[in-house]
């Protein structure tokens, strides 16, 4: 498809390939300074084929549903970028962008250009009452049908903060981005959003790097080696494993690999690794590893390693008060229960031993371990117990 952007005030067109894809509107904020068609030196373009995309520019910036604009706005910014004809008179220029408003609206329509996927992209006009004015109103403008609505923004926006993940440089990159996508007027509606605390992020730029080298790695079912930061500090130990599965958990990125050397499935987050690089060398087959049968299942196994856990999984038959179900649910990815008496529910859950322990230590005075396929459970739990009592006893003695 051909966009015929210059439209004079009699209607006739100029033409410019421009492909219409969602990247167009996406740099209608940046648009090229080096752009062919008449720069003078003060920086003002006097082709008239510009001014559709001068139109774009104004609308994508200074525009929004709630917040439209007249045409004297539109024709006082494009005389910023534009050089009309000396004899060209206001009125002129009005109806050469009324001209090319209309015209884009054409393409649009023809081409039935829906950014979003749903809305088509549209330059939408609205007649507002202006005694000021004569006939006593006034038209107004914006552009309908964006990629992203203001909420979609905040939301990916947010995502973006709440992700250790990522390192600060590239955050503030995201964010400036994604704000480019809406008008200026964006998070006018989201003042009373407060955050509450900053987290700790990732100080590995290279993340992204690391995640593409990986990715090319188990498509082509390679080794990839690399150094493993431990306790903040860089091992001299050269690790090589066989990548099988990327995963997100706890806003942190980890491997699921295989170690070589070893026989069972091992887990590295991806922040703490450095100079990772793809081999050459063939990886190891999944279904060779020990600990893997015909019947795995990835979303199984992260449920049953919860916060990316080491240990084999083990069961255990939980006695929870009904103030604390829900956590219960949320921490263990369960839905299943049977209430054993008032306030009180039975809950089966399968995890490690350590994130069974380190949760009912905490928590003994409302959760209670009633049976379990590791009675070393409860063994643990005794010695942590023990542990705590001792500590606190010799402190205040």
């Amino acid at each position: 498809n051909k966009f015929n952007v210059g439209v004079n005030s009699k209607g006739s067109r100029g033409t410019c390939c421009q492909k219409h894809d969602s990247s167009f509107l996406l740099h209608m904020g940046r648009l090229n300074s080096e752009q062919k068609g008449g720069r003078l030196d003060m920086g003002k373009t006097t082709s008239k084929k510009m001014i559709p995309l001068l139109i774009l520019r104004i609308l994508w910036k200074h525009a929004d549903k709630e917040n439209m604009v007249t045409m004297d706005f539109i024709c006082n910014r494009l005389e910023e970028d534009f050089e009309a004809e000396r004899r060209m008179t206001r009125l002129g220029l009005q109806k050469l962008v009324s001209s090319n408003i209309r015209q884009l609206n054409l393409f649009f329509q023809e081409t039935q250009w829906k950014p979003d996927g749903q809305k088509e992209l549209q330059i939408c006009e609205r007649t507002v009452a202006n005694p000021n004015q004569s006939g006593g109103y006034i038209k107004t403008y914006y552009l309908n049908g964006r990629l992203f609505t203001d909420t979609e923004i905040r939301m990916l926006h947010d995502s973006i903060l709440f992700s250790p993940g990522i390192d600060n440089n590239c955050a503030k990159r995201l964010l400036e981005k994604l704000k480019r996508c809406a008008s200026k007027y964006f998070g006018s509606w989201f003042e009373f959003v407060k955050y509450r605390e900053m987290i700790k992020r990732t100080k590995n730029a290279s993340i992204y790097n690391y995640l593409v080298e990986i990715g090319k790695a188990i498509k082509r079912s390679r080794t990839v080696s690399f150094r493993y930061r431990k306790n903040g500090r860089l091992t001299d130990k050269v690790f090589k494993v066989s990548p099988y599965f990327l995963i997100i958990s706890g806003g942190w990125y980890y491997l699921i690999c295989n170690t070589d050397g070893r026989d069972a499935l091992s887990h590295y987050r991806i922040d703490r690794m450095e100079q990772v690089e793809m081999n050459f060398e063939r990886g190891r087959d999944f279904y060779s590893v020990e600990s893997v049968d015909e019947f795995f299942e990835i979303s199984k196994y992260l449920e049953e390693h919860p916060r990316m856990s080491y240990e084999e999984p083990v069961s255990a038959t939980l006695l929870v008060d009904e103030t604390l179900v829900e956590a219960v649910e949320l921490e263990f990815r369960i839905t299943a229960k049977m209430k054993a008496q008032d306030n009180v529910f039975r809950m089966r859950i399968v995890s490690t031993k350590t994130a069974i322990c380190n949760w009912i230590i905490n928590l003994t005075e409302y959760i209670r371990i009633e049976t379990t396929s590791d009675p070393s459970i409860i063994e643990l739990l005794c010695y942590r117990a023990r542990c705590i009592i001792e500590l606190y006893q010799k402190a205040q003695k």
